[in-house]
């Protein structure tokens, strides 16, 4: 057994955020494929740091993730949060929970779907405090927050609830995100989701080459494969352009008040996840020290922050 698996059967076996944390960042490979030793002493060192900045339950890490549809927003932060010991929440998720739940606010968010409308900034915004309220009282110290906001009144409104302190934008060539949404598979027997496309696409004007091999189905799910209607070069390239459109005042907004972190992926989940962490250390870091910070005078609940003034 090489060390790096060695290392992942003790980290599994560990308490608290070290195990958590390394067994997070080790297991890159999700294919079965060998470990690479560089990839995975990154990931070491990574999840090493994050986990002695960060006490258990997060160290009051909020953050949301920003990026076009296709660049992996729900995986990078479901697999960070768990690294972390934060919750992942995504805001479609929450929406579509509230509505399955029969609850008074999710029949009028039944109603305004079904006639083809969106919902209302302040009725995504009750669902959210609502969720975080619950998360705080449950003992969670932090988030990780994707789907929302997606226009800085959503921001603005998101400030007024929580202090966010990181904003992560996750970038993608726009060839690469068209490709990898039109690669989208869904198996309708067992759920899970899959992508077929298999990107090459050699370093231009000055950006740096882009690998990432399909992820596959296994035999069984093949024949159970769907396309969404809506995942067709045309459509794909539609929702882009209405993204980017309401994408560049968010990114500002967060600018202007320090938060933003831009990382731009270029290979497949396991060449990205030890740079994403490393990327992130320092704002790790630094979440462990406020949050330090904060028990030291007395645990005083932090503030949400006020809004940025943004257009």
């Amino acid at each position: 057994m090489s060390w790096q698996r060695q290392a992942l059967a003790r980290a599994a076996r560990g308490p608290g955020a070290w195990g958590a944390a390394w067994a997070q960042a080790a297991a890159l490979r999700q294919d079965g494929a060998p470990f690479s030793s560089a990839a995975a002493a990154g990931a070491a060192a990574a999840a090493a740091a994050a986990a002695a900045a960060a006490p258990p339950g997060g160290a009051g890490l909020r953050w949301v993730f920003l990026g076009p549809p296709g660049v992996g927003k729900g995986t990078y932060a479901s697999r960070i949060a768990a690294a972390l010991g934060v919750p992942h929440i995504a805001a479609g998720d929450l929406v579509r929970a509230e509505i399955k739940s029969g609850s008074a606010l999710g029949h009028q968010m039944q109603q305004i779907v079904s006639q083809g409308q969106l919902l209302p900034d302040d009725v995504i915004i009750a669902t959210l405090a609502a969720r975080l309220d619950a998360g705080a009282a449950a003992g969670e110290r932090g988030f990780i927050l994707d789907g929302f906001p997606r226009t800085v009144p959503q921001a603005q409104q998101l400030a007024r609830v929580a202090r966010v302190g990181l904003a992560l934008n996750l970038g993608l060539r726009h060839e690469v995100l068209v490709e990898k949404c039109c690669g989208r598979r869904l198996c309708t027997h067992c759920g899970r989701n899959y992508n077929v496309a298999d990107i090459f696409l050699p370093a231009a004007g000055g950006r740096s080459e882009i690998v990432m091999p399909p992820l596959s189905p296994p035999p069984e799910c093949a024949p159970h494969l769907e396309v969404r209607d809506d995942d067709t070069p045309e459509v794909v390239a539609r929702r882009l352009a209405v993204y980017a459109s309401g994408a560049a005042p968010v990114e500002a907004y967060y600018r202007d008040a320090g938060l933003l972190l831009d990382f731009e992926i270029t290979g497949g989940i396991p060449e990205t996840m030890p740079r994403l962490m490393a990327a992130l250390e320092p704002h790790i870091k630094a979440a462990a020290a406020a949050e330090r910070g904060a028990g030291a005078r007395g645990g005083a609940r932090e503030q949400p922050q006020a809004a940025v003034a943004g257009g």
